[in-house]
């Protein structure tokens, strides 16, 4: 089994939530961003903060923080967002709509059904209140067949999902069905910063989950740039949008005997990992994520490459598409992976190499040519073990 990339199953779980980002009545916010967090009762270890500017979702950082929490940070969207998440399930997503406000955070175990809450404030809108958001309830009450469907396909065939094409073909139908049910209905509002949102965080969420189809994205672009507003399109963020589809446009396609293309990873210390010239040495590239539960059943073989070749005949380099950089970290510390690690977050640089599903694995030769590849499925360590000892033999 693999895992598509997109997170799946909080992908499909995502559009069950409204996304309520109209603000009719609020100004756009400029360049920076001040916000305070007031704790009450909250105790911080189980308590985790992440704030996204609208290019990059990252972990704050609560170390020295006693009852108020101030983020100070430059921003690239009209409305930025943070998420509150307690004991790792409860979560609170908020839309920031004005500089310099105040959010009550509370824990009350005696409340059994939200003990992890806030007090209303107009200057925070939840984002997934389906109770408010008339105009999500109407877009998703048009994609309902099509989302029941979706969800049984997961349920029932989500393991097959790497290895059947008919599954394959029934998932990027339906798929291709609810975006364009979505683009349909958002095209008459594509001046709420709600439509752009959901395009960024839904219809492309999506594209994520099915085969790499360049002239599908071609066409997403083609939308995008006809439909949202200049004020949108012409932020960080509307450009990182524009950008992630022209990188899915030009995707490369990786397979055996393949040169590996001109695409470089920075490792945790920013320096380039190279994959050609290696001398004698083979480079294992291991893209996964911390949320992805194949790639994790795969740690063990990858454990066992690293004890049976050294660093100078084997070069193990695991490049992650998470998104949450906290997660990565403690991860990566539980399972004590130990080589290399590079951190691609949300997975932009690997599209751009068509990783459109993990856990996937490349085997690069000493001249940076794919001698293995892997998508999904049991690792081939033996098979592996047996390129690399041939190459030392002949040496």
């Amino acid at each position: 089994m693999h895992i598509l990339i997109g997170h799946p199953s909080r992908s499909i779980f995502l559009m069950a939530w409204a996304i309520f980002s109209v603000f009719p009545s609020v100004a756009q916010l400029k360049n920076q961003v001040r916000v305070s967090i007031n704790f009450h009762e909250i105790d911080k270890d189980r308590l985790s903060v992440d704030f996204d500017d609208g290019v990059v979702l990252e972990p704050v950082d609560l170390s020295g923080v006693d009852s108020v929490l101030v983020i100070n940070k430059p921003v690239y969207t009209p409305y930025p967002t943070i998420r509150l998440t307690y004991d790792r399930k409860s979560g609170l997503d908020y839309f920031i709509n004005s500089d310099g406000a105040t959010l009550n955070l509370f824990y009350d175990a005696n409340r059994t059904d939200t003990p992890f809450y806030s007090v209303a404030n107009p200057n925070f809108t939840a984002i997934y209140d389906s109770i408010t958001n008339e105009m999500y309830r109407d877009l998703r009450r048009g994609q309902q067949a099509e989302l029941n469907k979706l969800n049984d396909l997961f349920k029932k065939h989500g393991h097959e999902i790497g290895s059947n094409d008919s599954i394959k073909y029934e998932l990027t139908t339906l798929i291709k069905t609810i975006n364009a049910k979505s683009m349909d209905f958002m095209t008459s509002y594509a001046d709420h910063f709600f439509s752009f949102y959901y395009f960024k965080s839904q219809v492309l969420g999506l594209t994520n989950m099915i085969v790499p189809d360049p002239e599908y994205y071609k066409s997403l672009l083609i939308y995008y740039e006809k439909t949202f507003p200049q004020k949108f399109r012409f932020t960080g963020e509307g450009k990182q949008i524009t950008a992630t589809l022209q990188k899915k446009i030009s995707l490369v396609h990786l397979g055996e005997n393949m040169p590996m293309p001109e695409v470089y990873f920075k490792d945790s210390h920013g320096d380039t990992i190279r994959y050609k010239n290696q001398k004698e040495r083979f480079v294992l590239l291991d893209f996964w994520a911390s949320w992805c539960g194949p790639c994790i059943q795969q740690i063990p073989d990858i454990k066992i490459l690293r004890e049976q070749f050294t660093e100078e005949s084997l070069n193990i380099v695991s490049i992650s598409i998470d998104t949450d950089s906290t997660r990565y970290e403690n991860c990566k510390k539980e399972h004590k992976l130990d080589w290399v690690h590079s951190l691609d977050r949300g997975g932009t640089r690997s599209a751009s190499l068509g990783i459109s599903s993990i856990p996937t694995v490349l085997l690069l030769d000493p001249d940076g040519k794919i001698v293995y590849y892997k998508n999904g499925g049991k690792l081939d360590i033996e098979k592996i073990g047996a390129i690399v000892r041939k190459k030392q033999r002949k040496n």
